[in-house]
């Protein structure tokens, strides 16, 4: 047991080589990482932060000073947060049209869970002194959906549009489908996959294209009459 606290004494560690120098443009070349890299990064990624939370109760169970637990709350989740900052700052200058970018969103999108799951348990003990994110957003919040006549591929023709026509700002597609379609639902389908309607964008149907059109003309139609 003594042995095995040993060799997780910093819980941090895999995890702040992953992001400050693996996956980091500023120290390693990236863009020469293979899928099948990233997709091991991301599998192992979510189970060592696991393994953070479970390293978190062992060092708390048996604390009963409520001064004692709350400073080690304190520095793990201050390590999430940096974690999360440096994760965000890779992100931004990976390339669109390469896996790292998904992958990149997908670390983040784990790091800010867990970081719900520090709150949820230890959201007493939480006082971190360093500016925090995106890890700050409740996933418990009740999202209401907005019911649009198109179907998801027809919806995914317009985010695209927007997002190569710089109309939307984002350091990717990936992140525009996944900001805006958990909000949004279609006649058929109420849950709608943000990945699943990204990567059809990369196949469109002439039909789809010729219903955002005449739906973006109506809109035009009726912007001129105000």
């Amino acid at each position: 047991m003594a042995d095995r606290f040993i060799v997780r004494g910093y819980p941090f560690a895999w995890l702040d080589e992953v992001v400050e120098i693996t996956l980091n443009p500023e120290k390693t070349k990236v863009i020469d990482l293979q899928f099948q890299q990233l997709e091991r990064i991301e599998t192992k990624f979510e189970k060592e932060l696991q393994g953070v939370l479970k390293d978190l109760k062992t060092n708390t169970f048996c604390l009963f000073s409520s001064k004692k637990i709350k400073a080690v709350v304190t520095q793990y989740y201050e390590s999430l947060i940096l974690l999360e900052r440096q994760a965000m700052q890779n992100l931004a200058a990976y390339p669109d049209d390469h896996p790292l970018a998904a992958t990149g969103e997908n670390i983040i999108f784990y790091i800010q869970n867990m970081g719900v799951a520090f709150k949820k348990r230890y959201g007493k003990y939480i006082t971190s002194t360093v500016s925090e994110s995106g890890i700050t957003t409740s996933q418990s919040t009740v999202i209401s959906k907005i019911l649009c006549k198109l179907s998801a591929d027809q919806i995914g023709v317009i985010l695209k549009a927007a997002d190569d026509t710089k109309l939307l700002l984002a350091s990717s597609l990936s992140v525009v489908f996944r900001s805006i379609v958990p909000f949004l639902s279609t006649d058929k389908i109420k849950n709608l996959s943000w990945d699943s309607m990204r990567k059809r964008t990369y196949h469109i149907e002439q039909i789809d294209k010729d219903v955002a059109i005449a739906t973006l003309e109506k809109l035009i139609l009726q912007i001129r009459e105000y």
